[in-house]
């Protein structure tokens, strides 16, 4: 029986988080894209309308835009644990990027960006459940 170290085990999990982040930002992108397209249509839409169709283009930039954030931040955290990832892969520095994200996560929420914020916490939990683990 072979044993594999915590550390290892550990680093494993971690990777599977941050394969998960860029595959959810992936994800997020195509959503952009079909959000974008929708805007565009019910922009000419509301142009076509006389600019009577306000309720929907209102909507529809806010979609947009709301997307537009989420695909951001997501980009965002990427690079965050991007900067803490080695060259091997390993996130030798686990606890300093974990308080790098809890800082920013705080800085958000600071300003009132709770939308934002929600987001970062819901992946910093996974990556503070690792360590615990």
């Amino acid at each position: 029986m072979t044993i594999i170290s915590k550390e290892t085990e550990i680093q494993g999990k971690l990777s599977s988080i941050f394969d998960e982040l860029i595959s959810k930002k992936e994800s997020i992108r195509k959503e952009l894209i079909e959000t974008r397209l929708t805007y565009k249509r019910v922009c000419d839409k509301h142009i076509l309308s006389g600019f009577s169709s306000e309720y929907e283009w209102l909507e529809a930039t806010n979609n947009h835009q709301n997307k537009f954030v989420e695909y951001d931040i997501h980009c965002y955290l990427i690079e965050i644990l991007s900067d803490y990832r080695n060259i091997e892969g390993d996130f030798p520095e686990y606890s300093d990027m974990t308080t790098t994200i809890e800082s920013v996560m705080f800085k958000f929420a600071s300003e009132e960006r709770y939308e934002i914020s929600a987001i970062i916490q819901m992946w910093l939990n996974k990556l503070l459940v690792v360590g615990r683990s």
